[in-house]
């Protein structure tokens, strides 16, 4: 199966994921740099993950279940059976479960902070998941921290594509 790479979380033992190269930077924005780049990678891999009674407490924990509950509806309404999915800006993998739910058969999450990539690949794996509610997700997933504006997407995704579904939901409806 061309999806089966050999670096997948799937097919072999978790690896930390390559490291972005970042130096993308917009011509005549005077206040865009690397440093800015970097600091925000550095800012969402050094967020650590909450408790449910800590999310719970959050004074904007209405805005963040409402977005949860739009992300599922359209992740429900917009998969098929088997469909393959890229997922730009995937964070720590809270979306996982919605695809696994709505039968995605592949997937690629992408992020531009090692610590989001780490957390993720963990989830993925299952070892987050103390109460061992879950089973494993029924499908193999391969996760690439790398910065989307950055990376040449059809040389990192050319064994992977095509997609059916391509996303960028964690930006589209953000939060602090």
């Amino acid at each position: 199966m061309k999806r089966g790479y050999p670096g997948s979380p799937s097919n072999s033992s978790a690896s930390s994921p390559p490291k972005s190269r970042l130096k993308y930077t917009p011509k005549g924005d005077a206040d865009f740099s690397n440093d800015f780049v970097q600091r925000v990678a550095d800012h969402y891999s050094a967020r650590t993950n909450q408790t449910l009674e800590e999310r719970e407490a959050s004074p904007i924990i209405h805005s963040k279940k409402l977005n949860n509950w739009i992300k599922s509806v359209l992740v429900q309404q917009h998969t098929e059976q088997g469909d393959a999915v890229l997922d730009l800006a995937c964070g720590k993998g809270g979306d996982l479960i919605k695809w696994d739910k709505a039968g995605a058969g592949y997937y690629v999450g992408i992020d531009i902070a090692d610590g989001s990539m780490e957390d993720c690949r963990t989830r993925y794996n299952g070892d987050a998941d103390h109460h061992k509610r879950r089973k494993k997700f029924t499908f193999p997933a391969r996760l690439i921290c790398g910065d989307c504006f950055e990376l040449r997407l059809d040389e990192v995704l050319a064994d992977d594509a095509p997609f059916d579904i391509v996303t960028c939901q964690e930006l589209q409806l953000h939060h602090g």
